[in-house]
């Protein structure tokens, strides 16, 4: 639903048919630590504890600690270490300059202007059976498909954001089984016929893939009308997408007003423009500059289209974009390496998302959306990253997508289907994966670092394992999930923060570790040995 973006210059069952299985990294290659002495849950009586860590032979030390609320909790409810040198890391992070952010290829930063589109997407107009006759085919036209050649009109705006709608003429470059690819004639820089017809051919692998695991768009499917257009097919947009500036900064978008007839976008007072048609935008210097990423940022927008259909049209709930933004990375996640966007690849989520995670988790939560933030695609992969490689696999995300709600409820429904886990329960584990990978894996610790694969209607797809510690961080010469020394740190709602002090590090023998118990009973601590 909502509109994906990254921007610079290059900017996802247990299961009808099948079974989930799960393939470690590297072989069985375990801790020799047990996971009771390796994650130590601080149980309080009083207002302090003192746990004592044996047999420790060369290991770190870390203080995780999980806010598994819906609230922001000041650092000092987060109950802190007593008695311990704070020098480790600087709890507060730099200041991020213009010129550091123009040398970082693949970043992400805030546009403003994508509230507009999020906003409609989040909450259209009602789309019901009484308003039909302004949305769908016009049944009274027999629909003719378009041929290669072929013109049409557009509507864009005249720059991103403006709120000023103009009509422009693209041409019919490609055309699949699944899409058809439109060209805007005025593009800055040319596109190959051979270009177009490389992403009429990628796309038409996207689609079956995609919608086998998650649905149909509206219309769409073998029983299907076609649609706003009555077209089966996809329509995807290239065209050169700049605001008043002249800045190529958005890669890409589905924007649910092109479901809907002009008409009653018109009846009910919302002044943007409809292409009647299920259709993508994408921007055309990313396409020839970052093709991979491209392809794989299609999977993510038919999800938010898929979304509309299954979630809205059909069940008429809204989707908060976390949970939409979520479920797009988790397409992502699975289905680029089928369409050859290997998880090695840079353009992979893993390559585009983890290192703002692992520098910037702690700035935003799994559960909220802070439009102008810069990590919020990262901490939001991370989180379905997680769910997926511990809890079902991919059938995870076949049944968050089937089932009739939402958001948190929608999760915690799916995760009881095929783990028998709560949400509350799934997220309170986060923080072992941010810890461990193989070989550090305690037998039954959760991680990033295991694939599983799961097999729906006859197709396998696979979520692979992948070690956070071998990740840098995006803005820090350091591998692995940032640490903060032990001062405390206010925590975002659903959020994690890790600690850990000189005194930590290396450690052999034994070690007591004093704890102040957190005044916030949101807030869970537990000690990590890796």
């Amino acid at each position: 639903m909502q509109k994906h973006y990254i921007y610079g210059i290059f900017a996802a069952v247990l299961l009808s048919l099948g079974f989930s299985s799960c393939n470690f990294n590297s072989g069985s290659m375990y801790s020799a630590r047990s996971y009771g002495d390796s994650v130590k849950r601080v149980t309080f009586t009083g207002n302090t504890v003192t746990l004592s860590l044996d047999n420790l032979d060369r290991n770190d030390i870390y203080l995780v600690k999980i806010n598994k609320s819906n609230s922001v909790v000041t650092a000092a409810n987060t109950g802190r270490a007593l008695g311990q040198n704070l020098s480790i890391q600087q709890n507060e992070a730099p200041y991020i300059s213009t010129e550091t952010l123009n040398n970082t290829s693949f970043r992400e930063l805030p546009h403003r202007g994508l509230a507009t589109i999020r906003e409609f997407n989040a909450n259209p107009p009602p789309f019901l059976e009484r308003t039909r006759n302004y949305m769908g085919p016009q049944m009274q036209t027999a629909f003719i498909p378009p041929r290669v050649g072929d013109r049409r009109m557009f509507w864009v705006e005249d720059f991103f954001d403006s709120g000023r709608w103009v009509q422009r003429q693209a041409t019919l470059r490609a055309t699949g089984s699944h899409g058809n690819v439109w060209i805007m004639d005025n593009v800055e820089r040319p596109i190959s016929d051979s270009q177009a017809r490389q992403m009429a051919e990628r796309f038409d692998q996207v689609y079956p893939l995609s919608t086998n695991l998650l649905g149909y768009e509206f219309g769409g499917g073998p029983r299907g009308h076609g649609g706003s257009d009555g077209d089966p097919k996809i329509q995807i947009l290239v065209y050169d997408i700049v605001d008043a500036d002249g800045n190529t900064d958005i890669s890409g978008f589905f924007w649910a007003k092109d479901l809907y007839q002009q008409l009653f976008l018109d009846l009910v007072g919302v002044d943007i423009k409809s292409n009647q048609a299920e259709m993508f935008y994408i921007d055309a210097g990313d396409f020839l500059n970052a093709p991979d990423f491209i392809y794989s940022t299609l999977i993510h927008e038919l999800q938010h289209m898929i979304n509309f259909n299954v979630k809205f049209i059909e069940k008429g709930l809204d989707s908060a974009t976390w949970y939409n933004e979520m479920l797009s990375m988790m397409a992502e996640d699975i289905i680029a390496p089928l369409i050859g966007v290997s998880q090695s690849n840079r353009f992979h989520p893993v390559g585009i998302r983890m290192p703002f995670f692992l520098e910037s988790y702690n700035r935003i939560g799994a559960t909220e959306w802070i439009e102008d933030s810069v990590d919020q695609y990262g901490v939001t992969y991370a989180f379905g990253a997680y769910l997926m490689r511990n809890y079902g696999g991919p059938a995870l995300l076949e049944k968050i997508l089937a089932n009739d709600t939402t958001d948190i409820e929608s999760i915690n429904s799916a995760l009881q289907e095929v783990s028998d886990v709560t949400f509350e329960q799934a997220f309170s584990r986060f923080g072992e994966a941010m810890i461990f990978s193989i070989p550090s894996l305690p037998r039954g610790a959760l991680t990033f670092d295991k694939s599983v694969t799961s097999t729906i209607n006859g197709r396998r797809y696979t979520a692979h394992g992948f070690d956070i510690w071998s990740i840098s961080q995006l803005r820090y010469d350091t591998i692995g999930p940032r640490i903060f020394n032990l001062n405390p740190i206010d925590m975002r709602p659903h959020s994690v923060s890790l600690h850990s002090n000189e005194a930590w590090i290396d450690v052999s023998g034994s070690i007591s570790i004093t704890l102040e118990r957190p005044s916030n009973a949101n807030i869970d601590l537990y000690l990590m040995v890796r």
